[in-house]
């Protein structure tokens, strides 16, 4: 357990630096993460599978298991990672280690049907490597991460301009934000330069 008043180390979602500065869990490397998961810290648990919950269910569903064989996977795959957090502080990729075995765990799960089987063989064969598939997700999250910090308006307006698949109109936008319409696009404008700088620094 960290100390109430500890400088530096782990506690309730942050990170707090030797020096005083606070970071997000999700602004801190895997390998950290790692770390505080071996020395028993919940809150870096949490983060790691946060972070990667979508890379093993795609995964697992892209090899066309039903959604109820995913989550069997899911759990599969957290268990055999909490057993591997030792050997994997020092690892380049997580995300592609991940993959891997989720794949494996896939194997394991229709070991038993050749037919399945085959069409597994042929959905890796196509499939981008691990390591694509890893860094995709990574981009991901750092896009995510860097809209968070974008604050208001500029987190939704982009949110609404980009990621959101309702597809509004402008009209749509600048109601619920409560911005005149012929605002939007220099906003636009200014929010994708700060979302730029941000993700510069986060080495995109």
């Amino acid at each position: 357990m960290i100390a109430q008043h500890c400088r530096y180390g782990f506690k309730d979602g942050w990170y707090f630096t030797q020096v005083g500065r606070a970071l997000k869990f999700s602004d801190y490397p895997d390998a950290d993460l790692i770390t505080q998961c071996i020395a028993g810290q919940q809150y870096a648990w949490d983060e790691l599978i946060a972070r990667y919950e979508k890379l093993i269910y795609s995964t697992a569903l892209r090899t066309g298991l039903e959604s109820y064989e995913a989550d069997e996977i899911f759990q599969n795959v957290c268990l055999i990672l909490l057993k591997e957090l030792k050997n994997l502080r020092q690892t380049n990729s997580l995300g592609a280690w991940l993959v891997t075995t989720t794949r494996r765990e896939c194997w394991a799960l229709w070991r038993h049907d050749k037919a399945k089987l085959e069409e597994l063989d042929e959905q890796l064969a196509s499939d981008e490597s691990p390591e694509n598939l890893a860094q995709h997700v990574e981009d991901a999250q750092k896009v995510t991460s860097a809209l968070k910090q974008l604050g208001e308006p500029c987190h939704q307006l982009l949110w609404r301009l980009y990621f959101n698949e309702e597809n509004s109109s402008y009209a749509e936008i600048a109601r619920d934000l409560n911005i005149p319409p012929n605002s939007i696009g220099p906003t636009r404008s200014r929010c994708l330069e700060k979302l730029k700088i941000i993700l510069i620094s986060k080495n995109f």
